[in-house]
């Protein structure tokens, strides 16, 4: 992946960085993202798939798109390449002139019902700061996060999921494992 360096230094405070940037800069801290690949139009799309295995995810990546859901921008459950091609030409008409350039996200389709959403941001008064929560569509709605001075350790992140007011259903719940911690 692509150095964020010149990112992390050209970020302002307000800056909310692509899902592509945001995986970029997670990658340069030695976290783990799940392999994907950005691709600029359909053919790519269904090498990408190809090259990923199936089934996979298309997502419509750009600066200025924060929730594709809402839009319409996510194609799930991609089973073949004639499919991830077809939601590449989709996605890639979808986008607006105000969303910058953009790309369209190839990833293996990852089942489960829970998400968490992690963000980290810059607090005035503490400084950078880690989010932790309840994610996926359900993230605005419910509204279940903690924040903790960033850097953050193993246990403070542990700790961090033990204090979501929601965290009982990241363990056994209808029919489902616990998540792994």
């Amino acid at each position: 992946m692509d150095s964020t360096q010149p990112l992390v230094a050209g970020a302002s405070a307000t800056v909310t960085l692509s899902e592509r940037d945001s995986k970029l800069l997670l990658a340069d801290f030695d976290l783990p993202v799940v392999d994907e690949r950005f691709v600029n139009d359909p053919a790519a799309a269904g090498t990408a798939a190809d090259e990923l295995g199936y089934p996979v995810v298309a997502k419509l990546n750009g600066d200025a798109i924060a929730h594709k859901t809402e839009r319409g921008l996510v194609r799930l459950q991609l089973n073949d390449r004639a499919a991830a091609e077809h939601a590449a030409t989709e996605l890639l008409s979808a986008a607006r002139p105000d969303d910058g350039d953009v790309t369209v996200l190839i990833a293996p389709m990852v089942a489960g019902a829970r998400e968490l959403i992690v963000g980290l941001l810059r607090d005035p008064q503490f400084g950078p700061t880690v989010m932790l929560g309840i994610g996926g569509i359900f993230a605005e709605a419910i509204a279940d996060v903690v924040f903790r001075p960033a850097p953050i350790d193993a246990a403070t992140a542990a700790a961090m999921i033990e204090d979501l007011a929601t965290q009982q259903i990241l363990g056994e719940f209808r029919g489902e494992a616990a998540v792994n911690r």
